[in-house]
């Protein structure tokens, strides 16, 4: 449901955009248009201009009345040139100000949409912590894999059957399970990764971050261990401290979580998004923690 509602919005956001795009192009429209005008204008009244000069020259005309009519004609010309030369300088302008209106359009469309997409991401759990929650790297799994991608698979799976021991094989054919969205198999594959190499800092936190990410509601006891463990062989590994506090939080531990969140966040760089909304939860659970 969360999902159809973020695509909702970003459908109804493309929409509003769709229609408001015509009027952008109304400015400039107009303004061709009139520039046009002008230009035509223009045209006439030199033809006007050099009718009289011919009528002039061959006496078909008073005196008087081509002196009239020529300023009549040269007076309306000037207008017409000093419209066009305004408008020439102006056009620039207002080009840049229609730019500014579709870039800033733009970006207010994709500064909401992103969140949202970003919000449906991990309601799905396609993220490993909360605290990557503003990490532009993305985990994109792909529903219906290339055929050479499947082949890949298969080779790796025949080489792991004639070569049991390959825990980089096994830890590869893990993710690749993970992305072609077969859990079981994934699961299985770590596990072989796991008991071959215990130690592996990158493969436990993968690992404990697959089991985590299928039911980030449940804190489950391996999850809590493989963490544990990560936090023993990486002392700095941020998503063992985020989990750890989380877990300790979840069981209204706080000062246990503020140690692991606070640690963590001394590790990040102090002005990036990551701690700034890492901060807001310290400084919420240190309130939770005073009226204990």
């Amino acid at each position: 449901m969360i999902w159809l509602a973020v695509f909702a919005v970003l459908i109804t956001l493309l929409v509003i955009w769709y229609l408001i795009r015509p009027l952008l192009r109304v400015t400039a429209a107009n303004d061709r248009e009139r520039r046009g005008q002008l230009q035509q204008l223009r045209e006439r009244l030199i033809g006007q201009l050099n009718e009289l000069d011919v009528e002039e020259a061959d006496n078909n005309i008073d005196a008087a009345i081509v002196s009239d009519e020529r300023r009549r004609l040269e007076t309306e010309l000037a207008k017409t040139l000093h419209e066009l030369e305004a408008m020439g300088a102006d056009i620039n302008t207002a080009q840049e100000k229609i730019s500014r209106v579709k870039i800033s359009a733009a970006v207010i469309i994709f500064g909401i949409s992103v969140p949202l997409i970003a919000a449906g991401l991990y309601a799905f759990g396609q993220r490993t912590t909360l605290v990557r929650l503003y990490n532009p790297e993305e985990a994109s799994a792909s529903a219906a894999a290339p055929p050479m991608v499947l082949e890949m698979v298969a080779r790796l799976e025949k080489r792991l059957a004639e070569q049991p021991d390959d825990a980089a094989g096994w830890f590869r054919l893990g993710r690749a399970y993970a992305v072609l969205e077969k859990p079981d198999a994934a699961i299985a594959a770590y596990v072989h990764a796991y008991q071959l190499t215990p130690d592996d800092p990158q493969l436990l936190a993968e690992y404990a971050a697959y089991l985590y990410n299928r039911d980030p509601s449940n804190i489950s006891s391996q999850v809590l261990a493989l963490y544990t463990k990560l936090l023993k062989l990486a002392p700095g590994n941020e998503d063992a401290l985020w989990f750890l506090g989380f877990a300790a939080y979840q069981k209204n531990d706080y000062k246990q979580a503020l140690g692991y969140w606070e640690l963590l966040l001394k590790g990040l760089p102090p002005q990036s998004k990551e701690a700034q909304h890492l901060s807001t939860i310290v400084a919420k659970t240190r309130e939770k923690l005073k009226k204990k």
